[in-house]
């Protein structure tokens, strides 16, 4: 005989789990619903809130363990924390309490302190969201019986409330569902339009040599959809380009503020290739990529403000609080842009929309997103990542990636790209050296044309293999002036990552 539920031990804890749980899930289930009539999910925030505060060898833990997938697990693993809490708080939940007005309470505490903390503005879509995120587990909890959490539940009781929770989740994802798809729909009608339209005035972007374009080799140019992204941020924060403004302010004579059509009407504006990586990146790493940028000189834009002759620093703020420094000294270099297109558009939200930094041979924590004010200031500025311990300079590190493979009859081709630090303002690259022996012996590749300054460049190597099927690659550049890139393998914290790319092939 099947002894009745109420005789297994942990029998009413499991009850009570359940009910909280399916509670915990409903409110995070309200939030996403809700998240494009308040700028993006609300359990972003807390991930946000996670990520801001955590120190730099976490973050670069993350990044090597799961890559670009390191911050969607961050958000299911607020989820999950979630979950779990409102499970624990049912089942210690004093029996005989009125649990549907406690959840009400709870998740308008909840729901209005996430809110309040992520900035969302005052509107009538964040009291719809709101009623959402509140009326979704307080529903959950009026629907499921409330005999579920009590000691003297019947078989009876126990099978409606599995039932009914079944029941209430199917219903209600499907409700919700709706609404959500409603709310996206609304949301598009009134959205920026100007995010990833096209330039008049840009031109397409140019082209590689088709013989480096062989199995596994990057594009010379990356599409912006291709482009890697990396930032402190769960969802780009919303910005409307028709308030918008880039402020130049601080230690200047002459501050002022460009409208957006104004920096994209502006005088000087240039467009540029150039090659931009992640500190985070490991080698070999896939966090690079070379965009086609359009974009202002800083140097014009902070030229025209008049700063004054004790200035220090220039910092770009970012609406989400971001900031980063560069020395005034370095501004003087006409490659550092204020770039507001990628591609043949303007930029996209993931990307910094309306307008961010580029520092050619910087890493990519130098290049703040979503600027919309630039300071000149007569003191450092301690920037996000260097208070985390990072390098200040963060110049890029002289590497070589293998990234293609490819066999023709006994003719093997192997293929990279290589980029280096552009501390003179020129390429750094003079050569490509490749072991496909694992080290024993080298090579010198063949290096594509530079298709622009700042740039990587795309490398090749053929050789006759006809009874190896498998190979150990190695590829180390050289710089102008004959340095080897160092072979000592190094962790990207603080300053990048260093050691020479090694992989075994197996070309097809």
């Amino acid at each position: 005989m099947t002894p009745d539920a109420s005789e297994v031990p942990g029998g009413r804890t499991v009850r009570r789990g359940l009910f909280g749980a399916a509670i915990g899930f409903a409110w995070v289930a309200g939030l996403f619903v809700a998240g494009p009539l308040v700028g993006g999910f609300g359990v972003a925030a807390i991930a946000e809130g996670i990520i801001v505060r955590s120190p730099g060898w976490l973050s670069t833990l993350a990044v090597r363990l799961l890559g670009f997938a390191a911050i969607p697990t961050l958000v299911a693993g607020v989820v999950v924390a979630v979950v779990g809490a409102t499970a624990l708080v049912a089942i210690v939940w004093p029996s005989g309490s009125d649990g549907v007005a406690a959840v009400a309470v709870g998740s308008l505490v909840a729901t209005g302190t996430l809110f309040f903390a992520g900035g969302v503005e005052i509107a009538v879509g964040t009291f719809v969201a709101l009623v959402v995120a509140v009326v979704s587990p307080t529903a959950a909890a009026r629907w499921l019986p409330a005999a579920v959490a009590t000691d003297d539940s019947t078989g009876s009781d126990r099978r409606q409330f599995l039932s009914r929770l079944g029941t209430v989740s199917v219903l209600g994802l499907v409700s919700l569902g709706a609404l959500r798809i409603l709310f996206e729909r609304l949301v598009e009608d009134r959205s920026d339009v100007r995010v990833g339209e096209p330039l008049e005035s840009s031109v397409s972007p140019p082209g590689g040599d088709p013989a480096f374009d062989f199995e596994g080799m990057p594009a010379a140019i990356t599409s912006p959809d291709a482009h890697y992204t990396v930032d402190i941020d769960v969802r780009p924060p919303p910005i409307d380009s028709e308030t918008w403004t880039l402020d130049i302010e601080g230690a200047v004579g002459e501050p002022y503020s460009l409208s957006y059509d104004e920096l994209l009407e502006h005088g000087e504006s240039v467009e540029q290739p150039t090659t931009m990586v992640c500190i985070s990146n490991q080698v070999g790493g896939d966090l690079i990529g070379t965009g086609h940028w359009s974009g202002v000189p800083l140097s014009a834009l902070v030229g025209a403000a008049e700063p004054a002759e004790t200035a220090v620093d220039v910092v770009t703020h970012a609406e989400d609080g971001y900031s980063e420094a560069i020395p005034i000294g370095l501004i003087e270099r006409e490659d550092i842009l204020i770039a507001y297109g990628l591609g043949e558009r303007t930029l996209p939200a993931e990307h910094g929309f309306p307008a961010r930094l580029l520092v050619p041979g910087r890493y990519g924590m130098k290049m703040t997103k979503w600027i919309d004010r630039i300071e000149v200031r007569t003191e450092d500025h301690e920037a996000y990542w260097e208070a985390r311990g990072w390098d200040e300079e963060a110049v890029v590190n002289t590497l070589a990636y293998v990234r293609g493979a490819e066999r023709d009859g006994d003719r093997v081709r192997v293929g990279g790209v290589a980029f280096g630090g552009l501390e003179t303002g020129a390429e750094e690259i003079a050569a490509v050296e490749v072991s496909v022996d694992g080290g024993e012996t080298w090579q010198e590749a063949e290096l594509e044309r530079q298709v622009a300054p700042h740039a990587w460049r795309r490398w090749r190597y053929g050789f006759d293999a006809p009874d190896r099927s498998e190979f150990e690659v190695l590829a180390r550049a050289i710089e102008r002036d004959g340095t080897v890139q160092t072979e000592e393998r190094t962790d990207p914290r603080p300053g990048g990552s260093t050691g020479w790319h090694r992989t075994t092939v197996r070309p097809g």
